[in-house]
């Protein structure tokens, strides 16, 4: 049986003043660095067999407490699992990405299958690059425990379409930063388990 550990990267400056940071790469704050060590904690406690992570720095250090403690584990930097980029709205609030555009936020935020940030990614760009993903690690990595460090974005994907298998309900995950989920493939069907820290709503 196939399991993905999907985790958030930890928190950056950026996340704190609530701004959409997409394809910017920002580093860690210090609370960030903190839920990344907590992180390796937990994650020490699972059966790691590989690890992927985005090749944003944000999700790169989250990784590296943990790789450190296992410098064995074999790892895999992907571009594919960068968020989803805001486009204009990138590096800007949430209130002003809407005083920017704000008929464009709205539509995104009622309906992100249908409508993207101006000059962004779509969900179905997301949808076609985490799909390759999914598909190379299915086939190079069957049975293994795989951790992903990532992104809100791809995780929200990944539980709507995979776990909820409705597109729609892209907005309903809440993972916060730092924190990780335990997807299990049973059949053909994916399922997530259980939080590493009992936390967040799937």
């Amino acid at each position: 049986m196939m399991r993905l550990i999907w985790i958030r990267h930890g928190e950056t400056k950026g996340n704190q003043m609530k701004r959409y940071i997409g394809h910017l790469d920002e580093p860690l704050a210090e609370t960030g660095k903190e839920q990344a060590f907590r992180l390796a904690e937990a994650l020490s406690r699972e059966k790691i067999d590989f690890v992927v992570t985005s090749d944003l720095k944000r999700a790169v250090q989250t990784a590296r407490p943990f790789l450190q403690k296992h410098p064995g584990i074999p790892v895999a930097v992907m571009p594919a699992l960068r968020e989803c980029s805001f486009g204009i709205w990138e590096g800007k609030t949430y209130q002003e990405a809407e005083k920017l555009a704000k008929e464009a936020w709205w539509n995104w935020i009622r309906d992100p299958v249908r409508f993207a940030p101006p000059k962004g990614e779509s969900l179905m760009d997301l949808h076609h690059r985490m799909q390759c993903f999914l598909r190379e690690l299915e086939q190079n990595r069957p049975g293994d425990t795989v951790a992903v460090f990532t992104h809100g974005g791809p995780i929200r994907w990944f539980v709507a379409y995979h776990v909820y298998q409705c597109r729609d309900d892209f907005w309903k995950p809440s993972i916060g930063h730092g924190e990780g989920w335990v997807a299990e493939k049973k059949e053909a069907e994916w399922i997530i388990s259980r939080s590493l820290f009992q936390k967040g709503d799937f």
